[in-house]
């Protein structure tokens, strides 16, 4: 039978301690690796929130000024067709009030 002797007992602790600490090595690597690239794929998702609800804001006050616009607009004509005006007046009257109206039950 053969005995183990403490020098082989100390070479594979130093063989484990090694591939431990390789191991860890690498995680930690990899670990830190990736939380980097988690951190700014997240600044650019906080980037593009921010972004996309800028957009949404200008985009609703241009529903709004487009549609004060078009009131506007048929104002005028209303007040054209007071005054005599007719034929493309009354059309453009008709066409608006219409888009109006099916825009409003959307």
């Amino acid at each position: 039978m053969e005995s183990i002797t403490l020098g082989q007992i100390a070479g594979a602790i130093a063989l484990l301690a090694t591939i431990v600490g390789a191991f860890v090595t690498i995680y930690k690597f990899i670990t830190s690796h990736i939380s980097n690239r988690f951190d700014k794929i997240e600044k650019r998702l906080d980037v593009l929130e921010e972004k996309d609800k800028k957009q949404d804001k200008e985009i609703q006050e241009s529903k709004e000024e487009r549609h004060l616009l078009l009131q506007a607009q048929l104002a005028c004509l209303k007040g054209l067709q007071e005054q005599g005006c007719n034929g493309p007046v009354t059309q453009s009257i008709n066409d608006i009030e219409k888009y109006l109206m099916k825009k409003t039950h959307e």
